[in-house]
């Protein structure tokens, strides 16, 4: 399957599910209650790149970030090139432009493919808006900015649609109360809960961005025998 055919199967999919909820199955437990429901008026618009592209071994691959530990939100986790939407920028734009901020590669854009369905990111108040494209193989090596990545993950997507990579885990949430004498936060403990997670080469991708690729995984699933 060449680029154009990859492209124009995203865009099936898409739009034979334009309008549907999809509730993916490695969502974690905590997300209930929290990332339903009417979306708070005070969240921030973000975007992030599923950008297809095929590698040196001629197989479809999706490039990830490993987020350093040092960062405030998803510090340690795995993401979905992205960040917030700027004023007068595009969601389409604002993707393109993280990528290359965040790889250091100016991606070239064969095909915008859609949106999968957005998510909101209870931990940081942002709207994440997928946005689907196929680029052309990155010339050279990735130049990731060492403040908002530790280094770069290449996710087959052979791996994405295989339910063997598939995982239940266990996760631990530090709590926080307020306290009544100084209104300050101050710990109260913690919370294990469940989530489900792609693991691949030793690293576990879960919450939003799971969310997200599961959604592409299910779409593109029925299709896996034309990857080649």
């Amino acid at each position: 399957m060449n680029s154009r055919e990859m492209a124009e199967l995203i865009e099936r999919c898409l739009a034979a599910t334009s309008g549907r909820r999809f509730r993916s199955p490695i969502s974690p437990t905590l997300s209930y209650g929290r990332h339903r429901g009417p979306v708070p008026s005070r969240s921030r618009v973000a975007a992030v790149a599923v950008a297809l592209y095929r590698d040196q071994n001629d197989g479809w691959t999706i490039p990830l970030t490993l987020r350093p530990m040092t960062l405030s939100h998803h510090g340690g986790q795995i993401s979905l090139p992205g960040g917030q939407v700027d004023p007068g920028e595009s969601i389409r734009e604002a993707a393109i432009r993280e990528f290359d901020e965040e790889l250091g590669v100016l991606p070239n854009v064969q095909a915008f493919c859609g949106q999968l369905a957005s998510q909101y990111v209870y931990a940081s108040g942002n709207v994440v808006h997928p946005v689907v494209m196929v680029i052309d193989p990155p010339r050279g090596v990735w130049k990731p900015d060492p403040i908002e990545v530790e280094h770069v993950i290449s996710l087959p997507l052979r791996v994405l649609v295989d339910p063997k990579y598939r995982a239940a885990i266990v996760k631990t949430r530090p709590i926080q109360r307020v306290d009544a004498a100084s209104d300050e936060s101050v710990d109260a403990g913690s919370m294990r809960f469940r989530a489900g997670a792609i693991r691949y080469d030793g690293h576990e991708i879960w919450g939003a961005t799971g969310m997200i690729l599961d959604q592409l995984a299910h779409l593109l699933l029925p299709y896996v025998n034309q990857f080649d």
